[in-house]
């Protein structure tokens, strides 16, 4: 990744602007639109079960975090101590735990833009920026109560340190560098497979460019990620409960790359597309060079993790690759620079014109459960001493909890309720041994159910419940239902004594 002559890209217009002014423009005009594509209307669309799953986990202490990684989400404790800390300081609105993902995705444009600027000019850079801000997987994961941000952040951060590391290398550019991978780790954890990428960027400068230096990459990788290996050892033997939903990917599956990683194959098939213009003909060796190595580095990841999905276990999702996303966009970037800049600016214009119904329908559910609504109905016909039950209580609907986000101390009590989540060190609380012996003296009952989505099951008042709780539910009569955003809300009353 090293530059080794200058680039030949169109330039700026020959316009009175100092040269360091458009350098910064490059970075600083990208950073305020994503600030205000990311940023437009982030807390309307309700969390869904992951971000109820964060909000869970961060609102408890951080020894029970701790416990909590111990049984599932052990990659993510990290996440979940950082969100802890955040919710104490600016407390656990939608919006304000929205807020980190929003403001990575803001640095994010900002350092695809210096990393296109430094390999292709400030053009590139201005235009990969402006791209990145535009682009619906950004708003989408900008408005993530998760890690994948700042997995994309810090994974394009490590690069662009990698990049300047290897030009001029200096010790402490190494610590920054191993740094970054540290980060990357923390944020998730696949992301640490752009290190593949980086191996074989640092191969071809040593040998190519007899740098031995470049050589310290291999130490500085190793203690980042040395950094993250107690994340590792937790991690690998939970994949059975965090991911028993899913499926081995297809072949075919890679062919549909452009809109896993971009939500929309128009969108996603324009991005590759100007991606691979950059290594159009007449381009210098050097910038043909740099583009191969960061198509690279974008592609062995999706190889590596299509890989582990084919022999190891099913883990084939777009979210997880979000980071190899700012890498295909800076490549873009300087397909882009090699148009007129009005051209190229246009071009990002109709993208963005394209993304529009995509940006208007992130922005208006992130699931089809509507959790808001359904404590909505809840809290509106409750009374005073009502119980109520969730179905399924073990599922990843996270009835129960996507609920308490809304109701708080309003709920009616959890009449099923034998250990809380927290209790249990989990996301799924347990239930009583006994519901018959539970619903004792209960004569108003509510049933919440979610829909099961694999396969689709359509929630009934029952069907979502255990057998001893169905038994314990016939004394009681429907008296009520109602059907909000994949959920089911029934009231059931006790039946009159005969």
């Amino acid at each position: 990744m090293e530059i080794t002559e200058t680039p030949a890209v169109r330039r700026w217009p020959a316009v009175a602007i100092p040269a360091w002014v458009t350098a910064q423009l490059a970075w600083f005009i990208p950073a305020v639109a994503a600030g205000l594509v990311v940023g437009h209307r982030a807390a309307q669309p309700q969390p869904w079960r992951d971000e109820f799953a964060s909000w869970s986990a961060a609102t408890r202490t951080v020894p029970q975090i701790l416990a909590l990684g111990k049984n599932i989400d052990g990659v993510l404790v990290p996440y979940y101590v950082f969100l802890h800390f955040w919710i104490r300081l600016f407390g656990d609105s939608v919006r304000s735990m929205r807020v980190p993902s929003v403001l990575a995705m803001i640095a994010l444009a900002a350092v695809v833009a210096l990393l296109a600027r430094r390999f292709w000019g400030p053009a590139a850079g201005l235009l990969a920026g402006l791209l990145t801000a535009v682009l619906p997987v950004v708003s989408r994961y900008g408005q993530e109560i998760r890690g994948y941000a700042f997995a994309a952040l810090f994974a394009t951060l490590a690069t662009l340190v990698l990049a300047v590391a290897l030009e001029r290398p200096r010790w402490w550019r190494w610590v920054v560098y191993a740094l970054c991978v540290l980060l990357i780790g923390l944020s998730h954890l696949l992301g640490l497979l752009i290190l593949a990428g980086h191996g074989v960027a640092v191969l071809v400068t040593a040998v190519h460019e007899r740098r031995l230096r470049a050589l310290w990459w291999l130490p500085s990788a190793m203690a980042g990620a040395g950094g993250v290996l107690w994340l590792i050892r937790d991690g690998l033997g939970q994949h059975n409960t965090q991911l028993n939903w899913l499926s081995a990917a297809q072949p075919k599956d890679l062919a549909n790359i452009p809109e896993m990683l971009f939500l929309s194959p128009t969108i996603g098939g324009g991005v590759v597309a100007l991606a691979l213009f950059a290594m159009r003909r007449g381009q210098p060796t050097s910038a043909v060079v740099r583009g191969v190595l960061l198509g690279v580095t974008a592609l062995l990841p999706i190889a590596l993790l299509f890989a582990y999905d084919q022999l190891v276990a099913p883990i084939f999702l777009g979210r997880y690759l979000l980071f190899v996303v700012p890498l295909v966009v800076v490549l873009a970037g300087a397909g882009l620079a090699g148009l007129p800049l009005p051209f190229g600016v246009a071009t990002v214009l109709t993208l963005c014109a394209i993304s529009v119904p995509l940006q208007l329908d992130i922005r208006k559910k992130h699931s089809s459960f509507d959790y808001r609504g359904a404590a909505e109905v809840v809290e509106e016909n409750e009374r005073p001493g009502d119980g109520i039950i969730y179905a399924p209580r073990g599922g990843w609907q996270l009835v129960d909890t996507g609920l308490e986000y809304y109701l708080r101390d309003r709920a009616p009590r959890d009449v099923l309720l034998a250990r809380t989540e927290t209790q249990a060190a989990s996301l799924w609380a347990t239930e009583c041994a006994d519901p018959a012996a539970c619903l004792t003296g209960v004569t108003r009952l509510w049933v919440v159910a979610g829909d099961s989505l694999n396969p689709y099951v359509r929630a009934t008042a029952t069907n979502e419940l255990s057998e001893a709780t169905r038994a314990a539910l016939k004394p009681y009569a429907i008296q009520r239902s109602w059907r909000i955003g994949g959920m089911t809300i029934t009231l059931l009353v006790a039946k009159p004594a005969p």
